[in-house]
């Protein structure tokens, strides 16, 4: 696979991992109550799209937790 090289700074990438894990929390949070709320139809419905959200928000989290060691000085 091709590597992309990204000229970002350290405090850059820093904001970005956090709105990255702000995403996953929020994704969690959503995902555990539509998950409980089988009975409200709308939430039944939304429950496959958050599982997807929330899946793509921990690959992202991930990436982010397993470079935080490549960029730190």
């Amino acid at each position: 696979m091709e590597k992309v090289g990204l000229n970002i700074t350290l405090k850059e990438f820093k904001q970005l991992a956090k709105w990255s894990k702000n995403i996953y929390n929020t994704a969690v949070v959503i995902d555990y109550f539509v998950s409980n709320q089988q009975e409200i139809e709308e939430c039944y419905n939304l429950a496959p799209i958050v599982k997807h959200l929330r899946n793509d928000a921990d690959v992202l989290n991930a990436f982010f937790i397993d470079h935080e060691k490549d960029v730190e000085i």
